[in-house]
């Protein structure tokens, strides 16, 4: 499996810009590797997943994403994060053995981990799928990215009301790659929408959600107060 950095794939291109801008790649460690035969053995717990498939999915993300390095200014980390796809297999209630993924320092969320079917699970008080894969997850960094160029319309805060916002964003277009399970962006008119609601849902706290809006250019500005009035959001 090529790495992301050389081959990007399916990546939008915004995601790639992204990636040539930010990332960079460290030594993805060989050593203390556990071989294929040990994967196997860690997976023996869990009957209902598919060893082989598993196996192959760990093996194609160590080899796409090991050793990706960036900085990121998503609104659940906002620091470095490092990608480490690793045979940790943690038992999950609801989602099965669990892959180490992603190495940070900030407290919350308490890991991100890989899901045998290839889904980013954020974990804390609860687990939680937060995106259906890595490359989504790479492509909502590259939307905060572009974002921090763009014209803030409304500033994103802890305990603003979210009610309506989701139900007038979603006549908007939906930007399908940066979208996951707890977050989504809509983009329309030059300007663009987002909805987070990963630790609302990872702390059970519905306080935690927040969603913020930004504008391309003047046009859009105009474009995106419009939306804010016709829908009453503030």
């Amino acid at each position: 499996m090529e790495h992301i950095l050389n081959t990007p794939g399916r990546l939008t291109d915004r995601g790639r810009r992204f990636l040539a801008a930010r990332a960079r790649t460290v030594p993805f460690p060989a050593q203390g590797n556990p071989d294929d035969t040990e994967v196997i053995a860690r997976l023996a717990p869990f009957p209902e997943v598919d060893t082989t498939m598993t196996l192959a999915r760990l093996r194609q993300a160590q080899g796409r994403y090991g050793g990706l390095v960036y900085p990121t200014s998503a609104w659940s980390f906002r620091e470095e994060i490092r990608f480490q796809p690793w045979p940790y297999y943690e038992e999950s209630a609801d989602h099965g053995p669990l892959a180490g993924f992603i190495d940070h320092e900030v407290a919350h969320p308490y890991s991100v981990m890989l899901r045998s079917d290839g889904a980013v699970v954020y974990r804390f008080a609860i687990d939680v799928a937060v995106f259906a894969d890595a490359d989504t997850l790479i492509e909502a960094d590259a939307l905060y990215w572009e974002c921090e160029n763009w014209i803030p319309v409304v500033e994103p805060k802890v305990g603003q009301s979210t009610a309506g916002l989701r139900e007038a964003a979603s006549q908007l277009p939906l930007i399908r790659e940066g979208s996951g399970n707890t977050e989504w962006w809509w983009e329309s008119d030059g300007f663009r929408v987002h909805l987070w609601r990963t630790f609302a849902d990872l702390f059970q706290r519905e306080g935690q959600a927040k969603w913020g809006l930004w504008a391309r250019d003047e046009v859009g500005l105009r474009a995106a107060r419009q939306f804010l009035a016709g829908n009453d959001l503030r």
